[in-house]
């Protein structure tokens, strides 16, 4: 699955989850089971997110950086001519 695809199911299921989560708080109570593993479900779906997330703005720096790296390579070859 592509990263933005990835992306954005990620967020469709967040939102599912928390409305569901919602849900069972109001009917079942905040310190119900089911509640609590569907938050516990919830934190996972939020922590694969950002995981997901980082590694975009990872590469996005690592690739930022080489370009950079290039241009000054460029540069101090031009000063040495």
């Amino acid at each position: 699955m592509g990263r933005l695809l990835k992306q954005k199911w990620l967020l469709m299921r967040i939102n599912q989850k928390r409305s569901e989560m919602i849900g069972l708080g109001e009917s079942l109570g905040l310190c119900a089971a089911e509640t609590i593993k569907c938050s516990q479900q919830l934190d996972q779906l939020l922590n694969d997110y950002e995981k997901c997330t980082n590694k975009v703005v990872s590469i996005t720096l690592q690739e930022t950086s080489n370009e950079f790296g290039q241009y000054i390579k460029g540069l101090l070859k031009r000063t040495a001519s």
